[in-house]
């Protein structure tokens, strides 16, 4: 699809045996660049390998691995740039400016599932706050069981998107990034395609998997392959089947979603039996449950930070893009 051109026409005058050369000189500088890129994402992709799974056709999705995989799409994004930037091509500005924008439009979904996250985790705050004040208040104390049963409630199937809305940017992108232009394209121009062709591949995915993640579901929103012509297709399709394809049969993708639910069913036993004749019993249950809480917060902190680091490099990237552009356009023309 994004293969680099070859002269199919040889000639025996000199002059054009020259200009073949020259494209033949270009097409091995773009072919470079091309393998250095797919290389870099290739050693990269082994950071969301994880080794302690039980079976090598799964990953854990933890926070921890969401965090990695925003720092992949990160990377991902970074190593493009400086690819495009070193090869000085008009087009790639142009070709950038508008795919980039899909980019910023995933970045706001998680950023919204994440925030979504967030306000569905304050009802667990509430049950703590009385859990651990050792009220024995029994309206307050069915209040708290009601909020505990409303995560797990929140939890039984996907917070949907009526909109649908990653689904349409993914699909979207995935066809913008397909497109062809008609007539003929430059060596240069497939290698910039191609290039952003793989981060717009890479966007899709980690944002499928965290937003699926938060949404509680098990089976991704959003599934995409890269094609045989990447160096990191099969270890990258691999790691999409493994994700998507998950043996341990696990209500959610997100580990610690399991493990919360575990602790709240925990507490919920104990105050059904009754917290005055268990005491220690409860105080044990309380705090385990309130350190998975911190750990859901303190995960969610930091995809937003990743998802905001994404976002302000991608917009710097286009601030530079643009400028360059202007200055090229008011430069007299010699």
């Amino acid at each position: 699809m994004f293969l680099t051109e070859t002269s199919i026409f040889p000639s025996f005058f000199h002059n054009d045996t020259k200009k073949k050369n020259k494209k033949d000189r270009a097409h091995n500088k773009f072919d470079l660049f091309s393998h250095s890129f797919d290389e870099s994402l290739l050693r990269r992709l082994k950071t969301l390998t994880n080794s302690s799974s039980t079976s090598p056709l799964s990953v854990a999705i933890n926070f921890s691995w969401l965090s990695s995989a925003l720092e992949f799409l990160s990377f991902a994004h970074e190593e493009a740039i400086n690819l495009l930037s070193s090869l000085n091509l008009d087009n790639s500005l142009v070709f950038y400016l508008d795919n980039s924008v899909k980019l910023l439009d995933l970045c706001n979904s998680i950023s919204s599932e994440i925030e979504r996250f967030r306000h569905r985790r304050l009802v667990l705050n509430f049950a703590l706050h009385v859990l651990n004040n050792g009220s024995e208040d029994p309206e307050k104390l069915a209040r708290a069981k009601v909020s505990l049963s409303d995560w797990v409630n929140s939890c039984k199937g996907p917070i949907l998107d009526s909109n649908n809305h990653l689904e349409n940017i993914a699909t979207d992108l995935a066809t913008r990034l397909k497109e062809i232009p008609r007539g003929k394209i430059s060596a240069g121009e497939r290698l910039v395609r191609r290039t952003i062709y793989a981060v717009g591949l890479v966007a899709v995915f980690v944002a499928g998997v965290v937003v699926t993640a938060l949404r509680g579901s098990s089976g991704l929103v959003v599934a995409v392959r890269a094609p045989p012509e990447f160096l990191w297709a099969e270890s990258f399709n691999s790691l999409c089947a493994s994700v998507s394809t998950r043996p341990d049969k696990k209500r959610h993708l997100l580990d610690e979603l399991d493990e919360i639910e575990a602790r709240i069913k925990e507490v919920g036993g104990v105050m059904d039996d009754g917290c005055g004749e268990n005491g220690e019993r409860s105080s044990s249950a309380v705090k385990e449950l309130e350190m998975v809480t911190g750990r859901l917060g303190e995960g969610s902190e930091r995809l937003g930070n990743g998802v905001n680091e994404i976002f302000n490099s991608v917009l710097r990237t286009r601030e530079g893009m643009l400028e360059k552009m202007r200055v090229g356009q008011q430069e007299p023309r010699k």
